[in-house]
């Protein structure tokens, strides 16, 4: 591979500070990737590992991408390196909650809320989570419902900004803090914020813990490091002063989450702030075309304040004239009906991929809009009636399809809502176009209304036999909805994977609710969750939610810019850009401030954002296309004329040699048959993964890439408390300090956590934990000091982009210097004999990469019985093994997920009901009985 010579200088720099200014498509990923090698093999004599290096990315998507390319190269220069595994990659808050876990045995416990579950938890808690206990500066209570996202906004400020403290005395939502904070701990939750205070406090306190990270962490990266937070850039300074050299990745150009605190500040002054830093820039683009390249360099050159910087084009893409174009229309419908024209005239169109060319399909086009909730509804209808398939990322607009709409309605109905009745309900799902059997549905109506009927009569049953996902999943059984009887859109376009696509973030939905609302009475929990789907459900999730990165229907992408940040496509669209929308003009109302005073947060000005982050917003727009860039407008009626002129930018967009205001014709242009794009690069697959596609693809395919959940159950966390409160008796072991029986009643009641059982249950858990744990310790503790690994994360890399993660319960080696892998299964993990086979040896797998040794054995130990099954490693299953996880990372990319009926599996799987070879099988079975 040929690198420009500061490529070469950023992989070849010895150890220091180093700042890495990296332009849009500059292959900042490979250079980083490179330099981790050229760190590992030259720091090789000092006893440099990959246990010293951490490496902070934005997304688990990008972290993936990282790994791979990182143990791909250090394969390349190295050799079979061992220890990769202890190289971090990942988020902050997914080192911080790692750190906690492994140094606070308190902590493992814990479950984490995203922002949603963070919502209907302060919702639910409304007073002892400081809500309703605090006022606005204006000293008027906060409601309910109408305040909760500004309090949770208001709270995360607090808690991830650098604050005056003298302005704040007085003020109501600084008690309001304690009281969450309080709540959390009680219920033995983190939130993404609390990960990271917390993480900070423990480090702060803990002289040793200190000690650990200074001989550990040697090399810190930090990728888009212009969009850290000031609680962020506090871990990051504080890994440097315990030891660590500091690399940072970014382009203030790039920065677009100040409305979540990033402080550009940061990655400004790096070089004034940390000792000794060579500052390298990353100027070539190897995405785009030059017209593209040129266009957006000319744009964002126009902010005042930026690093000294200039992107150059190294001709990845021709340019062709027609391939940037700006258009103005009357109405957003006719700028609608352009964008779909357009995309049906572009696919099949000749793209250079690498030195490949292929036809463009559906899945090579992006919409980007500054706010989907505000511009995307003429768009969905004009691709809906041209049959084009297209999905909308996250949830935004999920009640805009009919079978989200269908659904939402199942829940009206129990609850007897907006007047929804049977006849409503049945016409809802047949509307949606599913292929439905209408007998089959008026079936599934009358169970539904048993349901119902039944549910009027409760006071109080077990909260696990009323789910609300149960509920679900059993009507879209009873309706026999399967994806393959989905009747196809025009052109034969697959409307299946979409409609179960959105099915299963509906599911998802659900799962976020009861989360929180498990505990309610049954009556009253449908209706509160009929509340949460008129009033709350699309707001609560913000735009930028980010789905599954594994579902990747052929179908146009429509999402927010934010959300397209670190994609690309060969086709991109930039509409709406409507003056007062793009740039946004100030948003009036209640925010954040009206509970906060400005004065009492340093930098205050960058949430509300300015000109200058517009632009990049912009600019990160333009850089998302790799050729053909669509930038329109049209005026939309109002009263008050406040969209019926083009944004500022646009005239800054005529401005460029390279773009056109002519419609491009592109009859003369090489065509090829439509080939989707790979969307799927790097596949990462934990053990939960691999364990339900060997026991049937289909079933994976379900629950990863659609999103359907299993329903909540009351024994969910025992079986993770016992492995939880044995991880402590295996770790303290290893460090002389060996429990004995006496210390069963604190470890059960330290690690015990069965937040969805009720008080009886409770207490046959805790007696069962503690007859589990007694037995245990008596039965081992002889052994103990033979144990070598407990809890270690491994991470299988087989090449082509494929990794396995997860992590070992135990490693004993014995006085022969054997080595045996230990598995530990309570009832709830049961799975077939052949999955736990296939399981084992990629444990063995990922402890040779781990340690460059091979294990012997590997054990299956069953807790209820206290009884030990070792079989031998076995390296021609070892093989089979590394094959057929190749193989079903292959399945995964291709789409080719099928099912795999078997009478235990298709027993216990949670979603055999949406799947016609499951239910004939199971249905076949019942008959021959």
């Amino acid at each position: 591979m040929n690198f420009t010579p500061d490529q070469l200088n950023a992989i070849n720099h010895p150890s220091g500070n180093l700042q890495l200014i990296a332009c849009a498509g500059s292959g900042k990923t490979e250079v980083v990737a490179r330099r981790v090698a050229s760190l590992l093999k030259n720091g090789r004599s000092e006893g440099l590992t990959p246990a010293n290096i951490v490496a902070f990315t934005y997304t688990d998507k990008a972290a993936a991408e990282l790994k791979d390319r990182i143990t791909t190269r250090c394969r390349e220069d190295l050799g079979d390196i061992t220890g990769m595994a202890e190289l971090y990659v990942g988020t902050i808050h997914g080192f911080c909650l790692d750190l906690l876990t492994t140094e606070v045995p308190e902590y493992l416990k814990y479950g984490v809320l995203n922002d949603v579950q963070q919502i209907l938890f302060v919702d639910r808690h409304s007073k002892a989570s400081g809500l309703t206990a605090c006022t606005a500066l204006n000293r008027v209570n906060l409601e309910r419902y109408k305040d909760t996202n500004l309090y949770v906004d208001a709270l995360s400020i607090l808690r991830e900004a650098r604050l005056n403290e003298n302005k704040l005395r007085g003020v109501s939502l600084v008690e309001g803090l304690r009281m969450y904070e309080s709540l959390l701990r009680e219920r033995r939750y983190f939130d993404y914020s609390a990960i990271m205070v917390e993480a900070v406090r423990e480090v702060a306190r803990d002289k040793k813990l200190q000690h650990r990270l200074a001989a550990r962490i040697k090399h810190v990266f930090v990728d888009e490091y212009q969009d850290v937070n000031p609680i962020q850039e506090c871990i990051v300074k504080l890994l440097h002063d315990l030891g660590a050299f500091v690399c940072i990745v970014g382009d203030d150009d790039q920065t677009i989450y100040q409305w979540r605190g990033s402080d550009i500040t940061n990655i400004r002054t790096f070089a004034n702030r940390y000792p000794n830093v060579q500052q390298v820039r990353l100027q070539e683009n190897f995405r785009s075309s030059k017209g593209i390249i040129e266009t957006a360099r000319d744009f964002i050159s126009q902010n005042t304040e930026r690093l000294p910087k200039a992107m150059v084009s190294t001709d990845a893409q021709q340019y062709e004239a027609g391939d940037l174009t700006a258009f103005a229309f009357d109405d957003p419908d006719a700028e609608a009906q352009f964008i779909a024209a357009t995309i049906k005239q572009l696919r099949g169109i000749a793209f250079k991929e690498n030195s490949n060319e292929r036809g463009l399909s559906y899945s090579d086009c992006a919409i980007l809009l500054r706010s989907v909730k505000n511009n995307a509804d003429p768009i969905v209808v004009a691709l809906r009636e041209a049959g084009i398939p297209a999905i909308i990322v996250g949830m935004n607009h999920l009640f805009d399809t009919l079978e989200a709409q269908a659904a939402r309605l199942l829940f009206y109905f129990i609850a007897d809502r907006n007047g929804t009745d049977r006849i409503i309900l049945r016409n809802s799902w047949l509307a949606a176009n599913l292929g439905l059997n209408s007998d089959a549905l008026e079936r599934a109506i009358n169970r539904l209304q048993e349901a119902k009927d039944e549910l009027n009569t409760l006071e109080q049953k077990r909260w696990g036999l009323y789910s609300i996902q149960r509920q679900y999943l059993e009507f879209l059984e009873n309706i026999e909805l399967r994806e393959e009887n989905i009747p196809n859109g025009p052109g034969g376009t697959n409307r299946g994977e979409i409609i179960l696509y959105n099915l299963g973030k509906f599911s998802q939905l659900i799962s976020d609710f009861e989360e929180i609302h498990f505990h309610s009475k049954p009556k009253e929990k449908y209706e509160n969750f009929a509340n949460f789907l008129e009033y709350q459900a699309e707001s609560a999730y913000p735009e930028g939610w980010q789905d599954n990165q594994y579902a990747n229907p052929d179908a146009v992408r429509i999402m927010t810019i934010h959300q397209a940040k670190g994609m690309q496509w060969p086709v991109v669209f930039i509409p709406a850009l409507l003056r007062n929308r793009f740039p946004q003009a100030p948003i009036g109302g209640r925010n954040v401030w009206h509970l906060i005073p400005k004065e009492g947060v340093y930098g205050q000005s960058r949430y509300e954002g300015d000109i200058e982050d517009e632009r990049r917003l912009f600019y990160v727009a333009m850089t998302r296309s790799q050729k053909f860039l669509y930038m329109t407008w049209a005026p939309i009626p109002g009263k008050n004329n406040r969209y019926t002129r083009p944004s500022e930018f646009w005239d800054n967009v005529l401005a460029s040699k390279w773009v056109k205001r002519r419609l491009p014709d592109y009859s003369t242009r090489k065509r090829l048959s439509p080939e989707a794009r790979a969307g799927v690069s790097n596949v990462v697959l934990s053990f939960s993964d691999l364990k339900y596609f060997f026991e049937c693809p289909y079933q994976f395919k379900l629950r990863i890439l659609y999103g359907f959940n299993p329903p909540l159950v009351e024994a969910i966390g025992y079986g993770r408390s016992l492995h939880n409160a044995l991880a402590e008796v295996h770790a303290r072991s290893i460090r002389g300090d060996v429990p004995d029986e006496s210390e069963t009643n604190k470890l059960v009641q330290r690690h015990l956590h069965v937040p969805y059982a009720y008080e009886s249950l409770k207490k046959t858990f805790e007696a069962s934990a503690q007859k589990i744990l007694r037995a245990y310790i008596e039965k081992n503790k002889e052994i103990f000091n033979k144990i070598e690994l407990a809890e270690k994360t491994i991470d299988l890399h087989l090449g082509d982009g494929v990794s396995v993660v997860g992590r070992i319960d135990l490693v004993r080696r014995l006085d022969t210097n054997e080595v045996t892998i230990v598995d530990l299964k309570t009832s709830e993990r049961a799975q077939a004999e052949d999955v736990t086979e296939t399981q084992l040896h990629i444990y063995a797998l990922g402890y040779q990469e781990l340690t460059g040794h091979r294990a012997d054995y590997v054990e299956i130990y069953e807790l209820e019985d206290q009884k030990a099954k070792p079989r031998s490693v076995d390296d021609d299953f070892i093989a089979d093994v590394r094959t057929d996880v190749k193989a079903a990372a292959e399945a995964l990319r291709q789409g080719k997920l099928l099912p795999k009926p078997k009478p235990k599996s298709c027993e216990s799987c949670d979603t055999h009901g949406l799947c016609a070879t499951g239910c004939g099988f199971l249905n076949k079975k019942r008959n021959n009985k």
